[in-house]
């Protein structure tokens, strides 16, 4: 079995896999990880392999010593070189890890040219070509960054998150809107360029709030909550 660790910007997130079939989950704040165990049945599991995609460098040695305390294995953590997928940029080291783990197991299971979209604490829209290469992409900020970003200004003491009608009729359904249809607009602003461009149909969505976001998204996609997970496993398979 192996064991697949994504450490986010706030969530840590942590798959059990059997073969290709995601078997245990569970996720937690980053802010919890001095108190965090991982489950008492988990150590009975023959864990073989572990792999960490980590965009927060300064956890990585409480998760290693944790993964190590409790399976006695050494985890892999994941860089550019060890992905299986060629990069067509500048600088390979500044992209974050998360963009290439997701199109490497995008790329695997649904194959390329494709767009692979993350909406989570950021949003990742990013690009593999007709000949597989990562080819780069763009960033926004993600719903929570979006909203809170608004939080500090003098007028605005609450956001409530509630369905909103076609116009806000006070503070917080039109921030609501703003994000819905901003946010949205922007992604698809986007997907609308890259397909001109590229000739690319193949779009998948993933992250904390791709379900939600998808239904307001006015493209075919396919949904993958969890792919950066299954893409730490696809490359401790090659590995």
């Amino acid at each position: 079995m192996n064991l697949a660790i994504d450490i986010g910007n706030k969530r840590i997130k942590v798959g059990l896999f059997k073969k290709n079939r995601i078997y245990r989950f569970l996720y937690f704040m980053n802010s919890d990880i001095e108190n965090f165990l991982f489950p008492l049945e988990w150590k009975n599991f023959k864990i073989d392999r572990c792999g960490i995609c980590s965009v927060v460098p300064q956890l990585n040695p409480l998760i290693e010593k944790k993964i190590k305390e409790t399976f006695k294995i050494d985890p892999l953590f994941l860089t550019y070189k060890i992905c299986g997928i060629k990069l067509k940029i500048k600088n390979p080291k500044k992209v974050g890890i998360d963009r290439i783990v997701n199109c490497k197991g995008a790329v695997e299971i649904f194959g390329y040219p494709v767009i692979v979209i993350d909406i989570g604490t950021a949003v990742t829209i990013d690009i593999v070509d007709e000949n597989k290469f990562f080819i780069g992409g763009f960033i926004l900020p993600g719903p929570d960054l979006w909203i809170n970003s608004l939080k500090n200004t003098a007028l605005i003491k609450e956001i409530k998150r509630k369905k909103s009608k076609v116009i806000g009729k006070d503070t917080s359904s039109a921030i609501n809107l703003g994000f819905e249809y901003g946010i949205v607009g922007a992604i698809e602003k986007i997907v609308n360029i890259v397909r001109e461009k590229f000739g690319i149909e193949r779009i998948i969505l993933t992250g904390g709030y791709c379900k939600k976001l998808s239904k307001l998204l006015n493209f075919e996609k396919k949904i993958r909550k969890n792919l950066t997970l299954e893409g730490i496993n696809i490359i401790l398979n090659e590995n």
